[in-house]
């Protein structure tokens, strides 16, 4: 017997940790850890592929009940995970402490990186529509399809990258400058179904 898991990006730290002592305990099933976006769980589950259990957004985890492809009952609510911001290992950290300093952060930086797929670079996207600088980050930005935004500071491309706070403390060569302010924070909530 062995366990496949689908899981959001956000919960791989620790999992990290948790993995060699699922192993330990339970050495005769394998458990298979599949990283990805919640947009492209869902798309694969739609799919046909197969999973055990499935942690993801709370959004993606209700489609995935109303399509019967995971049982209601076995529900749990996982984490609620704020997005943040985070820079090159000791370059100078902007501040983000309120709404207008963000955007100031923002159009000051060379590129800033956020995911397509993943549901921070999704509010990202929403959140530079209302204020008003949608145009002028994705004209410099470095948008990509899915994974770890912060990699694109410690390979030159960006000066700041945008992402869940656990997705961005998986990248070593970093800085967490902080979690966005109140007004322009959305913490992603996570689910995990059968």
């Amino acid at each position: 017997m062995a366990l496949t898991l689908f899981s959001a990006l956000a919960l791989s730290a620790p999992f990290d940790r948790l993995m060699p002592a699922w192993q330990a305990q339970q050495p005769d099933i394998p458990l298979t850890m599949r990283w990805h976006p919640s947009t492209l769980i869902e798309k694969a589950i739609n799919q046909g592929e197969q999973a055990d259990v499935a942690i993801a957004t709370v959004d993606t985890v209700d489609r995935l009940i109303a399509a019967g492809l995971a049982l209601a009952d076995s529900r749990i609510e996982v984490v609620d995970s704020p997005i943040g911001i985070a820079v090159r290992a000791g370059a100078p950290q902007p501040d983000i402490s309120t709404r207008d300093a963000l955007v100031q952060a923002l159009l000051d930086a060379r590129s800033v990186a956020w995911s397509e797929a993943g549901a921070s670079g999704v509010w990202f996207a929403q959140l530079l529509k209302r204020l008003q600088i949608d145009e002028a980050l994705r004209a410099r930005g470095t948008v990509i399809p899915a994974g770890f935004t912060a990699e694109q500071l410690v390979n030159g491309s960006a000066d700041l990258a945008v992402q869940q706070i656990s997705e961005l403390l998986m990248v070593q060569g970093i800085d967490v400058v902080g979690p966005l302010p109140a007004e322009t924070q959305q913490a992603i909530s996570l689910s995990a179904v059968v």
